[in-house]
C-alpha cells in the first residue's frame, strides 16, 4: 500500500566513492566530485515508504545507491495508481520536469528497503551550467525517461503481453538481465491484473524466454524477447 506520510530518518553524509560509480559523473574532476558530495545526504528508507510526493517542492535531485525506487502518480478519476518507471541503483530520479524548480509531478516510493542520496536542486543546476558534459549527459538521461513515458502511453491499448515485453525491454537496461521485481509489480506497470500477468509470464516460461523467482524476474533470451516485440509490433 502506497503510503503519503514521508519518513523522516537521520541524514548522514554520503559515501564519497558514490558518485564516482554513476556514469553521468564519471568526467567531472575529482575535486569537483568532492565539492558535490559535500553537499549531498544520504537516507534511507524501508519497502513502501514514499520519498518524495507528488506536489511537494522540487528542491532536490535524488540518487538510488542501494535498491529501487518507483514513480508513480494517482488518477483522479478512477483512483488508481500507475507506475511510471522503476530507478535501480546509480539510477536518478526527482527530475523530470522540475529542473530549476517548481513541484515534484509524481510520487516516488521505495520499491525494497533503500538508500537514496539527494543533492539540493540549486547546486545540481549550478554544475549543470559549469560543466556542458553533465548537462548533455542529463538530458540523454530525461530523454530516455520521458521516452519510455510516452512509448508506455502508446502501448496502453495494446495487447496485455506486448505490454509485457516492451516493460522487460526497457528494464533490461536499467537492471540487466535478473530484474528484481515481481509478477505483481510488472502487473502494475502494465496496467493489468496480477492474475493475467501471472498466466503471462508462464506463457514466457514455457518458451524458454524468462523464467521466475522469488523477488525477481530473469531473462533467458533478450533476443527473442526483441525479436517477440517486433514480430508483434508488425502483427499490429
Amino acid at each position: 500500500m502506497l503510503t503519503s506520510v514521508k519518513t523522516r530518518l537521520g541524514a548522514i553524509p554520503a559515501a564519497k566513492s558514490f558518485l564516482s560509480t554513476m556514469e553521468i559523473f564519471k568526467k567531472l574532476p575529482p575535486a569537483a566530485l568532492a565539492e558535490i558530495e559535500k553537499r549531498m545526504v544520504e537516507k534511507k528508507y524501508s519497502k513502501l515508504e514514499s520519498i518524495l510526493l507528488e506536489g511537494d517542492p522540487a528542491e532536490c535531485v535524488w540518487f538510488v545507491k542501494e535498491g529501487h525506487v518507483k514513480a508513480v502518480n494517482h488518477s483522479a478519476s478512477n483512483g488508481r495508481c500507475q507506475t511510471l518507471c522503476m530507478v535501480g541503483a546509480k539510477g536518478m530520479f526527482g527530475t523530470c520536469c522540475c529542473l530549476g524548480g517548481g513541484e515534484y509531478p509524481c510520487h516516488a516510493v521505495a520499491e525494497s528497503e533503500v538508500t537514496v542520496v539527494s543533492l539540493p536542486m540549486a547546486d545540481f543546476m549550478a554544475l549543470l551550467e559549469r560543466y556542458p558534459g553533465l548537462s548533455i549527459a542529463v538530458a540523454e538521461h530525461l530523454s530516455k525517461r520521458l521516452r519510455q513515458t510516452k512509448e508506455m502511453q502508446t502501448f496502453e491499448q495494446e495487447s496485455v503481453e506486448k505490454r509485457i515485453l516492451h516493460v522487460l525491454l526497457n528494464l533490461l537496461d536499467d537492471f540487466g538481465r535478473t530484474i528484481p521485481l515481481t509478477r505483481r509489480e510488472i502487473a502494475e506497470m502494465v496496467g493489468t491484473t496480477v492474475e493475467t500477468s501471472i498466466r503471462t509470464f508462464a506463457r514466457l516460461e514455457q518458451e524458454g524466454v524468462v523464467s521466475t523467482a522469488r523477488g525477481k524476474i530473469i531473462v533467458r533470451n533478450a533476443e527473442e524477447l526483441a525479436g517477440r516485440l517486433e514480430s508483434e509490433n508488425g502483427a499490429a
